[in-house]
């Protein structure tokens, strides 16, 4: 009778690990014309790119502007942009190698960035771009991404910022990590959903 129990335990972690590696890209790397971090998780993503940015891959980083919330305007916190600007400066990117993309408003969300890198992208002739998030986060930022800069001659490649406190093989052992991963489906499915 112990079979039945562990065979369910390890199909279980099994099946629970696949599911965290579906939401997880990270492509190999080249030499491109910029890296684009993603707005979002300050903990790591900044980081992530610093280290990019050091191993020679891209001479420029982009980052869109994040809407600025009440509590941002009467100044009692900082604009997350801030945050990971001055975060990457810190860690040693040249201030004058991080460009704020210009867009038409604050963007609030992943696909208002991949709207955001499209102008950009047709604007300064790049062909090449390594978006920089959170590693549950690629396979929804790479699926739109690459939806709005279809028909553009430019690459995307994935550059997954691992979480502090979780992987795709224990993720369901963690609060945070049970709210990520059932988030990020959520939204995967709400974005083939929308931006079909």
């Amino acid at each position: 009778m112990i079979i039945v129990p562990l065979l369910a335990y390890i199909f279980g972690t099994l099946i629970l690990t696949a599911a965290g590696k579906a939401l997880i890209v990270n492509d190999h790397l080249e030499p491109a014309d910029m890296l684009f971090v993603l707005n979002g998780d300050v903990n790591t993503r900044p980081g992530q790119t610093v280290e990019l940015y050091q191993q020679g891959l891209a001479p420029v980083v982009g980052i869109a502007q994040a809407e600025s919330h009440t509590t941002e305007e009467m100044g009692l916190i900082p604009n997350e942009t801030d945050v990971a600007i001055q975060e990457m400066v810190n860690l040693g990117i040249p201030f004058d190698s991080i460009v704020v993309l210009p867009s038409d408003a604050a963007v609030t969300s992943t696909y208002d960035e991949a709207v955001a890198l499209r102008q950009y992208v047709e604007a300064n002739n790049i062909h090449s771009v390594i978006i920089v998030t959170s590693a549950f986060h690629t396979r929804r930022a790479k699926w739109i991404c690459e939806r709005e800069l279809k028909g553009l001659d430019v690459t995307v490649s994935m550059a997954a910022a691992p979480d502090e406190d979780f992987t795709a093989s224990n993720w369901w052992k963690s609060e945070q990590g049970l709210i990520t991963v059932n988030n990020e489906y959520v939204k995967l499915f709400y974005y083939f959903w929308k931006y079909r």
